[in-house]
């Protein structure tokens, strides 16, 4: 698997079912180590007893610079194992891969600029008068624009749904 990710640079292959296995697992990867780096986080919260901007800080105090190296070497990993597997499959449906590279990068650069992205906000209270109890919840997310979510998406069914030597170079008899 690691072959996969890291290896075969300059002549590797992937067809379409493989990358689409290949992605799915990096990306399944990524939110089981999200997930358990917040589910550690809280299982802290509730050893220590105290809040979690004070966990946040007892970590970042005990962890230190190391703890953040190895957060960066994580995701320049993941993105090193996606740009091989992404160029893998575009050698296989006969595209140059630098160029091809670029170009969506360039495309997606331009759609953010051009679509920035929104910010999403949402509030909710509930008010109790039996006993006066009350609360309040607010929270604010950012969403990239559906342009860019669409492009992304063609991005990848035409990486899925192209088939192999499709661009490549035809023999003529």
């Amino acid at each position: 698997m690691l072959k996969i990710y890291f290896g075969e640079w300059g002549d590797g292959r992937l067809q379409r079912l493989p990358y689409l296995g290949y992605h799915i697992l990096l990306m399944v990867l990524v939110i089981a180590i999200i997930f358990g780096s917040i589910m550690a986080m809280g299982a802290m919260e509730n050893m220590v007893g105290a809040s979690i901007v004070q966990t946040q800080t007892m970590l970042l105090e005990k962890m230190g610079i190391l703890g953040i190296i190895g957060i960066v070497i994580l995701i320049f990993a993941t993105i090193l194992g996606q740009i091989n597997i992404l160029g893998k499959r575009l050698r296989d449906m006969g595209l140059p891969i630098l160029w091809t590279i670029l170009g969506i990068i360039a495309l997606s650069m331009i759609l953010n600029v051009l679509f920035p992205p929104q910010e999403v906000t949402m509030a909710a209270a509930s008010i109790q008068t039996a006993d006066g109890s009350a609360s309040a919840m607010a929270a604010r997310s950012t969403t990239t624009s559906v342009v860019v979510q669409v492009f992304d998406m063609i991005v990848f069914l035409c990486l899925v749904l192209i088939p192999s030597d499709t661009f490549g170079a035809k023999k003529h008899d």
